[in-house]
């Protein structure tokens, strides 16, 4: 005599084979899915191809990120999603890559990771730096995004861009005029002024001279917006200013971070003439 089976247990096996089932699927394609990446700025920013600027900001969960929007504006789109802290994002000069450093905390002595993101399709490789070269403390791009400049505590190193594999090493000493430079906010193509910290607050131009202009007494965060304009945060947002004659313009946004700061601009690919 055959003994019906109660619907709890039935129900119960018919879930283990469901779930048995589902998990050998996904096991299938998980290569697959690996390999398929997808920009975070996809749909809402033609990365490589029109200016605009990547800044930290801190998101609804309260989470300090990377976060993008066009250069004329409009909605913000948020770039990365972890409880890490991330800092320092600088972009090559079309906007292709970003570069950053990651951490656990602020607090003295957390090891900083250099990142590279390539924002066409949302993978990113974590350099190693070698042992005893020091805390990380910036980066920056050559002009020509063939290498990455990286400043610790201890002296400034370089590695070749991301997918070439290049172990980091320090910067020559004939490339470390170059290194400085990159490092540095500097103004201008050919460049001739560079933007510090004002004694009382805000900041100042130091032109070619070495005299020293007052720039946005509220504002930090300078960055280069082009070869012919500078831009701070202040505000919440971003104030733009032409280096030569001209008002400054203020970049709206929607549904900006808490807190913007920390940015870099790229102005895309250029134009070719017909």
């Amino acid at each position: 005599m055959t003994v019906p089976m109660r619907r709890g247990v039935l129900a119960s096996r018919l879930s283990s084979l469901l779930c048995r089932s589902a998990i050998a699927a996904l096991a299938a394609i998980a290569p697959l899915l690996s390999a398929c990446s997808l920009s975070p700025l996809n749909h809402r920013i033609n990365v490589g191809q029109e200016p605009f600027i990547i800044f930290v900001g801190d998101g609804i969960d309260h989470h300090t990120d990377l976060f993008a929007a066009a250069a004329g504006g409009g909605t913000v789109a948020q770039v990365t999603f972890t409880p890490l802290v991330e800092q320092g994002p600088r972009l090559t000069p079309i906007g292709d890559v970003v570069a950053f450093l990651r951490m656990r905390d602020t607090l003295p002595g957390t090891r900083h990771d250099v990142v590279v993101m390539n924002l066409l399709s949302g993978s990113e490789v974590v350099l190693g730096l070698p042992a005893g070269s020091g805390q990380p403390e910036r980066v920056a791009w050559s002009p020509d995004a063939s290498n990455l400049y990286i400043r610790t505590d201890r002296g400034v190193w370089q590695s070749t861009a991301p997918p070439m594999r290049s172990a980091v090493m320090p910067v020559a000493s004939s490339e470390r005029a170059d290194a400085d430079s990159a490092l540095e906010l500097w103004l201008g193509q050919p460049r001739f002024a560079r933007v510090v910290g004002c004694a009382a607050g805000g900041l100042c131009v130091v032109g070619p001279k070495g005299d020293t202009t007052a720039l946005a007494p509220t504002g930090s965060d300078a960055l280069r917006w082009g070869d012919d304009s500078v831009a701070w945060f202040e505000n919440n947002g971003v104030t733009v200013r032409s280096l030569g004659p001209g008002r400054s313009r203020r970049v709206n946004w929607r549904n900006p971070p808490v807190h913007p700061r920390d940015g870099s601009y790229a102005a895309g690919a250029p134009i070719r003439s017909q």
